[in-house]
């Protein structure tokens, strides 16, 4: 999972897909999937989303919402 924090409200966001090198597909805090200008934001290490749930760095809405991507990338059998 990649992780962005908006440079401006401290926020983190889950970063999904890099489209152009400037800007992101990226969950918000508010679960919201919006591409995003990347110079807004600083890049911090991929890690762990369950860690980062309970650290309350990403909230259970961009987690849930995380997870949806991934099903839809990952179907289950």
């Amino acid at each position: 999972m990649e992780i962005f924090k908006n440079k401006t409200s401290g926020k983190y966001f889950i970063g999904l897909d890099c489209e152009d090198g400037e800007t992101a597909l990226m969950i918000t805090p508010l679960g919201e999937v919006k591409t995003l200008e990347l110079h807004l934001f600083a890049h911090l290490e991929a890690s762990d989303p369950e860690r980062l749930l309970a650290d309350g760095l990403i909230t259970l809405t961009q987690f849930e919402k995380y997870r949806e991507y991934l099903d839809t990338l990952l179907p289950r059998s």
